[in-house]
């Protein structure tokens, strides 16, 4: 999967979030992402290294207070 293609399925995965939210989420997996590039592994291989959206969308949900996804 490419950079693309995986945060646009996180970015839909979180659309319950508060723009904020989503906006900080993305940027922050894709700087992860950059950064492993910048180690010298491919972009699919990066992806790959940092778990699937579903297990991203799973853990960005635990973390975030109910009250905010109810909105």
């Amino acid at each position: 999967m490419t950079k693309a293609e995986f945060l646009s399925q996180l970015n839909e995965k979180i659309s319950a979030l508060p723009d904020t939210d989503i906006a900080e989420r993305i940027s922050f997996y894709s700087e992860m992402i950059d950064d492993r590039i910048e180690e010298g592994i491919t972009e699919e291989e990066a992806v790959a290294a940092i778990g699937t959206v579903d297990e991203i969308v799973k853990q960005v949900i635990a973390e975030t207070p109910l009250a905010k996804i109810a909105k």
